[in-house]
């Protein structure tokens, strides 16, 4: 089978008072959008690069509680993270599922499954104040940080790493890092679309099964024209 043909381009981008060249590369051929998701990653860390520079971060393999946080992907992401994880061997996948329905449990009982009624600032303080660890951690450590969402990308301080438990987060110091995963929430819906990662598995039980496939040159096209807007909402912490 012949390799997809790739398109590259440098995007010259001003996100807030960020100034950003980064080479993306994409398929040439019309793909499902979570073709472009690894694009979109390297997109996201180049942001985050540049609004680190200079800083102290401290933020440390085997710190996890931003991993207690609720943490919304896009559709992309999550039919990306279903592939990553199919992609896994047999007991890892079933130790996931064991974890995923752990938390859909725990998530059901808080009276948490349902958006409706709360905003997203009062849904994240409440769903922090579970404790309930995404299903992805493995010893206070993500197992799929190549591959985590983009918006874990986006969160870093500058604070000592213990007050991020606390319950209300006094003393933390975000990095100011600008929310570009936000624009790939609208990237394949006219709508502000996404889901708590500790949901994917009911999320993938439910999900829209037709994909729309574009080139990979016309859904970064799609993305950067959400990006003003998307940087400007109010998001989950």
């Amino acid at each position: 089978m012949a390799a997809l043909a790739h398109s590259t381009a440098t995007l010259r981008l001003t996100v807030g008072e960020l100034r950003v060249v980064h080479p993306i590369t994409v398929p040439s051929a019309p793909v499902p959008a979570a073709e472009i998701v690894p694009a979109l990653q390297g997109l996201v860390n180049a942001v985050v690069e540049a609004a680190e520079a200079g800083k102290s971060i401290s933020c440390r393999k085997g710190c996890g509680a931003c991993c207690r946080q609720l943490v919304p992907v896009s559709r992309s992401e999550g039919e990306r993270l279903l592939q990553v994880i199919e992609a896994m061997p047999g007991e890892s996948r079933r130790t996931l599922a064991a974890r995923f329905a752990a938390a859909e449990k725990t998530i059901d009982a808080a009276g948490l499954k349902m958006r409706e009624g709360r905003s997203d600032r009062e849904l994240s303080a409440a769903y922090f104040a579970l404790g309930l660890a995404c299903p992805f951690l493995e010893e206070e450590s993500c197992s799929i940080h190549r591959e985590r969402p983009l918006i874990c990308r986006e969160y870093l301080v500058t604070s000592p790493a213990v007050l991020c438990s606390g319950p209300k987060q006094e003393g933390v110091t975000p990095v100011a890092v600008p929310k570009v995963s936000l624009a790939a929430r609208g990237l394949q819906e006219e709508k502000d679309e996404w889901f708590p990662l500790a949901m994917l598995m009911v999320w993938a039980r439910t999900r829209p099964r037709k994909a729309t496939k574009r080139t990979g040159p016309e859904w970064v096209q799609r993305f950067l024209r959400g990006l003003s807007s998307a940087t400007g909402r109010d998001a989950p912490p």
